[in-house]
């Protein structure tokens, strides 16, 4: 409640849902009264801290546990622990006690050198005073005074480096301190990639994402050194251990403190700080993904007509897949328009044939020359001819999901028939393609893979949940993200469909096997069916508020049919007051959706007289559709093959802290272009 901000009825309503069996989607859809309206972003945020605490108590257990094992636990050490509320420090208090290679000051201590130490800390003697001292610590294992006083260092280094007051202090200052990278020595010419951070130091509070996940490749790489200095300086920094330590200053503390510093504290907590980096960046990278990849699945869909998708390729000829309403593949060609231009007309007979509406044509390479092909020699006027964006249509194409689709289809027809999919309908075709493959994000093969992958099927699943499926015509693939559902139960609903035909009704669900009533619950409302016996199955209403429904349209004496065609005839506070109904807010809400809900498709018109960059021009105003969106701006497609930079500097004359408030992927802008570097192919936009 503490660190999320919300009200412990909030969280406890969240855990009992999700305990009972409750998905994400589930939750955020038709519990919304429960949760006090919290949004799937809120739950989601308020599952995985709850994950995390009870991790951090479940350590606390084991700490307890095996330094009372130890005979190490003092009334003093329980009390620390159990008062320590962050994981670094459970784990600063267990550092003494954790199994480790002998160090040092183990041998040290071994050898009997604790009582010098502890003379050091005490007397902060003279150069003369301490040899005099260390004189009676030469026996077996110890030939030197000097040996014995280097020994008794250590052993004070490595309380000093143990030390949890200290290792909280010091984690403190770096973490407000500098992060400072600096090229290694003879690594300036190959590592012209990251010649910005060179000589480059930021505030570790303020450095962006995008530059964490740089220096920390180029250290990877071996070209950076990357270190975590204090703020100010390592001076005021030593100080503070000799106060917390010694008590008191003294060239001989400073020069044990200094070592303390630089042989453990600054590595370790160093480590510790880059690792909370990159973790910070991570998650930033993952909210980018997580974004992008939302807006692309939820892009408007050309709906259920007869297309044409255009695999562009040069030397093997463009591959052209033609399919029906449904996305069923009825026929295939290739096209050699890279060797003779007319070839584009072999389509025409599909186009006449087949009332096709739509031409959908891959944004790869040749891919704008394909398009300026066809519309050159296909009477487009009636047709929506688009490049879309072919990310991944490859990796589909050589996929177990395509071969088992079209066993007998060479796979550049996969990636044809992919590419007129995703132009009907992104959602049901992208679903199929492993999400890190679609290009929609930043440093992405720098996210550690189990953690990319989560995240992405999070998204995939609300996305999918947000607007519902089509019953009668998803595919096993799309029904598989369906809340509560999953691939067996989804092969299980088709298999249904195709024995007994298609569903008139949300109740037949449960007589598909393995679909009980638990399942019934999560999924029922998020799958709609067209033209059904009960008007409320086409909608986002779920069937456990049918009863609900009857009772509010007898309350108005309408049917139930003219309810869901005027909803904005309920007047909730009327309601309320003659009416026990339970989740009000959920109901109308999705009375008022009317079922599945996406932006109608609109094409994009590119300007006709930019067809290469070599055309572009400073100070030339154009038309743009937004690409990718990242931390540092937003690429744009402005037709042509390069994709054109907007900084964010460049987006408002605002100071813009989160780029997603202003832009999103398929957003469609005006752009001007600034600058045109054609030997890097860089076009430099502003939206000012």
């Amino acid at each position: 409640s503490k660190n999320l901000k919300l009200e412990e009825n909030q969280i406890n309503a969240i855990l009992n849902l999700t305990s009972e069996g409750a998905t994400i989607p589930f939750i955020a859809r038709y519990r919304k009264e429960i949760t006090g309206f919290l949004d799937e972003v809120a739950i989601e945020k308020t599952i995985e801290t709850y994950s995390l605490l009870s991790e951090t108590e479940k350590r606390r257990e084991f700490i307890l546990k095996t330094v009372e094992e130890k005979g190490k636990l003092s009334a003093d050490l329980k009390e620390k622990i159990d008062a320590a509320a962050a994981l670094e420090e459970l784990e600063d208090l267990y550092l003494p006690f954790k199994e480790r290679k002998k160090t040092k000051s183990d041998k040290a201590i071994e050898a009997g050198l604790l009582k010098l130490a502890k003379y050091i800390t005490s007397e902060n003697p003279s150069s003369t005073m301490l040899k005099k001292e260390a004189q009676k610590f030469i026996l077996n294992k110890i030939k030197t005074k000097e040996e014995a006083i280097d020994g008794a260092k250590d052993i004070l280094v490595q309380e000093i480096a143990d030390d949890p007051e200290i290792r909280g202090s010091v984690r403190e200052k770096l973490a407000a301190g500098i992060v400072v990278s600096k090229v290694k020595r003879g690594k300036k010419e190959s590592g012209t990639t990251y010649e910005d951070y060179f000589n480059f130091s930021e505030k570790t509070m303020k450095i962006a994402s995008h530059r964490i996940m740089a220096i920390l490749r180029g250290e990877k790489e071996g070209i950076l050194n990357i270190s975590i200095e204090p703020y100010f300086g390592e001076e005021s920094l030593l100080m503070g251990i000799q106060k917390r330590f010694f008590k008191r200053q003294s060239e001989l503390f400073k020069k044990i403190a200094e070592k303390s510093w630089k042989d453990h504290l600054k590595i370790s907590i160093g480590s510790e700080i880059k690792a909370k980096l990159f973790g910070r960046a991570v998650d930033d990278s993952l909210e980018v993904f997580s974004k992008n990849l939302e807006k692309i699945l939820l892009a408007p869909p050309f709906g259920s007509q007869v297309v044409i998708g255009v695999d562009p390729g040069i030397r093997t000829g463009c591959k052209a897949a033609l399919l029906d309403k449904n996305g069923g593949f009825l026929d295939s060609t290739v096209l050699f328009l890279n060797q003779r231009e007319e070839e584009a007309k072999k389509i025409i007979p599909w186009i006449e044939k087949y009332n096709v509406k739509g031409i959908s044509i891959g944004d790869g390479t040749f891919g704008r020359e394909t398009l300026a092909i066809i519309k050159k020699y296909v009477n487009t006027k009636e047709i929506a001819v688009v490049n879309v964006d072919e990310d991944g249509a490859s990796i589909y194409s050589a996929s177990k999901i395509a071969r088992d689709e079209f066993p007998d289809l060479d796979l550049t027809i996969r990636g044809a028939i992919s590419i007129g999919r995703r132009f009907q309908d992104p959602m049901a075709e992208l679903v199929k393609i492993s999400p890190e493959s679609l290009g929609v994000g930043q440093y992405q093969h720098d996210i550690p893979l189990k953690k990319l992958s989560e995240k992405l099927k999070t998204t995939v699943e609300w996305s999918v949940n947000k607007v519902g499926v089509h019953l009668n015509t998803a595919s096993r693939h799309l029904l598989s993200f369906v809340s509560g559902l999953n691939k067996k139960k989804a092969k299980a609903i088709i298999q249904f469909r195709k024995e007994k035909g298609d569903f008139l009704s949300r109740k037949q669900l449960k007589k598909v096997k393995g679909v009980g009533e638990n399942t019934f619950l999560l999924s029922a409302g998020f799958l709609m069916i067209k033209n059904a016996e009960n008007p409320l199955d086409s909608t986002g209403v779920h069937p456990e508020s049918y009863d609900d429904v009857k009772e509010i349209a007898e309350f108005y004496g309408i049917s139930i049919k003219e309810l869901i065609k005027h909803p904005e005839t309920i007047n909730t506070n009327e309601i309320k007051e003659n009416l026990n109904i339970k989740e009000l807010s959920s109901l109308l809400m999705e009375l008022k959706k009317k079922g599945i809900e996406r932006d109608e498709f609109s094409p994009i018109k590119f300007s006709k007289q930019i067809k290469t960059i070599n055309d572009l021009k400073g100070g030339m105003i154009l038309p743009g559709v937004v690409d990718n969106v990242v931390d540092f701006g937003a690429f744009i497609d402005i037709g042509i093959k390069q994709k054109g930079l907007v900084h964010i500097s460049e987006i408002s004359d605002k100071f813009i802290n989160n780029i997603h408030d202003f832009l999103s992927v398929g957003d469609k802008i005006s752009v001007k272009v600034v600058e045109i570097n054609k030997d890097r192919n860089r076009i430099s936009l502003s939206m000012k």
